[in-house]
């Protein structure tokens, strides 16, 4: 079994795929796949992809939110709880499984982290929004995930050992964009 697109269950890449949300003539991945946008009126079209892997051990993930008028979403869902044909950000509030939710916008001015952990979220970030700012997320090799929002201080999430599938989710006009996203080390499954 292949998910989304993905040649290797293993392999995670700074690629949207299954776009999801709208059923027109507008263009909403670009980049070669590596963003996604939608800047088509306020409270317009929306749109929600993954990016191409999934990440079972150690990763690297890099992205920058839009800060726009509508919610930029990034979230990190537990594979056994996502539809490859449906991409979802709501995913990552699951019940039994861990998640993260990075939401971004320019109108309320407010970036939101919000994490799950066996189907219980909690606020752990509620900032200012942030403009062209790097955000990065990665899982160690004793399984702590942690983030860094620009150049402010890591943010330990928790120890997950989940298998996680990555996304993105728009409310027009808003985008993600990948920088980089990739595995840290790789076994055999």
């Amino acid at each position: 079994m292949s998910h989304v697109n993905s040649v290797d269950w293993n392999s995670l890449q700074p690629v949207f795929v299954n776009g999801n949300g709208q059923f027109d003539d507008k263009q909403y991945i670009y980049n070669y796949g590596s963003k996604l946008q939608a800047s088509y009126g306020n409270n317009g079209p929306a749109m929600t992809a993954y990016v191409k892997g999934v990440a079972r051990q150690g990763f690297k993930i890099q992205f920058k939110l839009g800060y726009t008028w509508g919610y930029s979403t990034f979230f990190m869902a537990n594979m056994a709880v996502i539809t490859p044909a449906s991409p979802s950000g709501g995913t990552y509030g699951s019940s039994g499984v861990n998640g993260l939710r990075f939401m971004n916008n320019n109108s309320n001015n407010i970036l939101f982290v919000d994490k799950n952990v066996n189907g219980t979220t909690s606020r752990i970030v509620n900032q200012t929004g942030v403009n062209d700012t790097l955000i990065t997320v990665w899982r160690d090799a004793n399984n702590i995930v942690k983030c860094t929002i620009g150049s402010a201080s890591t943010i330990t999430i928790g120890t997950f050992t989940d298998a996680f599938v990555f996304g993105g989710e728009l409310q027009s006009p808003a985008s993600v964009e990948l920088i980089t996203a990739m595995n840290l080390q790789v076994s055999a499954s």
